[in-house]
């Protein structure tokens, strides 16, 4: 057995024993009863037969069935009882499991988070749950220690009629074993390559069941495209499934052809013993039955060890998941500190994300003072969302630090360090649950503060003519009451849930991308109010927002190469200057929306 194999075990082992000790206890116990039960089924219609040759008195044999009967019914039922309750336990285990499994997936370092290589090894890392039956194969565990007793017992029995009858089996599975183990070893890699697809699968089939992608499919006759698309993945999946059909197909005959052998030659040298050697009905029955049982339980055994020897190939999975780096980081334990004092800075920055050729930013330096209002603007791609992500560290710098109050935000703890942060993303996302749960993110929450933050994103109005005001659900796919809010209705929920949370600093990712102008501008009218004096950091192509802030950075190249408030940069003619004049033609002209000029005079 791998070390891989053994950590394996250890693994789970201690996460069953903290989680739920009863799980243990039950399957040691369900081995000692399903021990007990072979062994009264491999015995006693020996003594049946035995009884009945002996010409024992019909009340006698009857006694001798009845206690057989009985005492096999009490073991097997025991057996059945707790197997019933390991389901159960079985059942939590996996719970906590994916429980453990999602909080392990949320504090992966985020830039490796989004890398298609960490998805793929995440469905790998699944398939080691699901696929390789990772509770199931701590059952197996338990199972060979009742298979070790089984086979001690029974080969007591056969050594004593002729070990001819033990090496035949062992010949026959041996063959088995060693097939098997290879065959573990190529039906692995093959599932490896199916992980891919079925994840693209996943992906199509969910945009099937998402009424929320049904208009641009009906909108573009797109049926056929999607179709096609998932024709094509199935048919990847399909030819793998087939591969691995045939292997095991090719398995099962070599194993029903050593299976027959065996049989053959045991019940060969079994009437061999009765006719040759006058071995009585009673004693060929024993051992007819102990073979059958050493077969089984040797069987068994070798699967189960095949069984733990395949986990060990999906385990390297897991702890390759488990192994990438986490959020935190280096350090992370220091406390934040307390006080109005938040003063952010960028020290000679520069980000790459992972195997990309060149720099996202580069030496970028800056200081964000605590209350100020900053906002980056700059064309797509010039690095202003890697920045935020980097103040959120959702990424570590590459080269250079980011300090809080003149200390490395890497030494502080992440949670205490991204309560300060409340951010509204570009691509927000809203949740199936009800409008209150989307904005305070817990059971428990203050329905005045819920309200409050409903006021401040603009969305009194909306809320108060659904029926179950804040508490209407989102969506039907958790609950059939749900509504579905408009592309600017949800932004103004997302922008309420930055707002509820008591953070000293608001980040906004093109905050009112999905408004229309009139309702930008009384976002932006009350800017104050929203913020409260909180540091913001918004991020925005609508130039004339940015006259709300105080400081601007124009990023062009993952550089910042321009710096200051509206009305100098406007004035020295720069990118920033070229940019704003390009959008304040557009929205003069009235292409920019309905309402004209109203983006650019407010």
């Amino acid at each position: 057995m791998s070390s891989r194999t053994r950590n394996a075990l250890k693994f789970m082992v201690a996460f069953a024993w903290k989680h739920d000790k009863a799980y243990l206890i039950l399957l040691t116990l369900e081995q000692v009863f399903y021990f007990l039960a072979g062994i009264v089924a491999t015995i006693f219609p020996g003594f049946i037969l035995e009884a009945l040759f002996e010409k024992m008195d019909f009340i006698g044999v009857l006694q001798v069935v009845a206690v057989y009967c009985g005492l096999y019914l009490v073991l097997k039922s025991t057996v059945q009882y707790i197997r019933t309750h390991i389901y159960a336990c079985s059942h939590h285990l996996s719970v906590q499991f994916s429980v453990y499994m999602g909080e392990m997936t949320a504090e992966i370092d985020f830039k490796y988070a989004e890398e298609e290589s960490t998805m793929t090894l995440y469905d790998r890392a699944i398939n080691c749950v699901y696929e390789g039956g990772f509770f199931g194969t701590l059952e197996k565990l338990f199972s060979l220690f009742g298979e070790v007793l089984m086979i001690a017992s029974v080969a007591a029995i056969l050594f004593s009629l002729d070990v001819v009858l033990v090496a035949l089996c062992l010949a026959a599975i041996g063959v088995n074993f060693i097939v098997k183990h290879r065959i573990d070893k190529k039906v692995h890699i093959l599932e490896t390559d199916r992980v891919k697809p079925e994840r693209q699968r996943r992906y199509l089939l969910s945009i099937f069941d998402d009424f929320a992608y049904g208009k641009e499919i009906r909108t573009n006759n797109a049926e056929s495209f999607f179709t096609e698309k998932l024709i094509d993945v199935s048919a990847e999946i399909g030819k793998i499934n087939r591969q691995i059909n045939a292997i095991f197909t090719r398995f099962t005959n070599l194993e029903n052809a050593t299976s027959v052998i065996e049989k053959g030659g045991i019940y060969a040298l079994l009437a061999y013993e009765v006719i040759r050697k006058g071995l009585k009905v009673g004693d060929f029955t024993l051992y007819f039955n102990a073979v059958n049982r050493f077969s089984d339980s040797i069987n068994a055994l070798l699967k189960g060890y095949l069984s733990l020897s395949k986990m060990g190939l999906y385990i390297g999975d897991l702890e390759k998941f488990m192994s990438l780096p986490r959020m935190d980081g280096p350090g992370g334990e220091e406390p934040m500190e307390s006080g109005e004092r938040f003063d952010l800075e960028l020290e000679d920055v520069s980000f790459r994300y992972p195997g990309a050729a060149g720099y996202a930013l580069r030496h970028v330096n800056l200081r964000i003072a605590a209350g100020e209002r900053l906002a980056i603007v700059g064309a797509n791609g010039a690095g202003k969302t890697t920045l935020v992500k980097l103040l959120l560290r959702l990424y570590v710098p590459t080269e250079g630090r980011i300090l809080l109050n003149g200390r490395d935000i890497r030494g502080f703890r992440y949670d205490e360090y991204i309560r300060e942060f409340s951010a509204v993303f570009q691509d927000y996302k809203l949740f199936a649950f009800s409008l209150a749960e989307n904005i305070c993110l817990s059971r428990e929450y203050s329905e005045g503060e819920a309200m409050e933050a409903i006021r401040k994103s603009g969305l009194s109005g909306r809320v108060s003519e659904l029926p179950l005001k804040e508490k209407t659900p989102l969506f039907k796919a958790y609950n059939e009451g749900g509504v579905e809010l408009s592309g600017g209705e949800g932004q103004k929920l997302a922008i309420a849930r930055a707002l509820h949370k008591k953070s000293r600093v608001v980040v906004l990712d093109e905050p009112t991308a999905a408004l229309d102008p009139a309702a930008e501008h009384e976002i932006y009218s009350r800017f104050d109010e929203l913020v409260q004096g909180k540091t913001s950091i918004y991020i925005t192509h609508r130039l004339a927002s940015t006259r709300f802030s105080e400081k601007i950075i124009v990023l062009d190249g993952g550089r910042i190469v321009e710096e200051g408030d509206h009305a100098s940069l406007r004035g020295r003619g720069g990118l920033y200057a070229q940019m704003y004049n390009m959008q304040a033609e557009y929205y003069a002209s009235g292409e920019g929306g309905n309402v004209k000029g109203k983006d650019f005079n407010y």
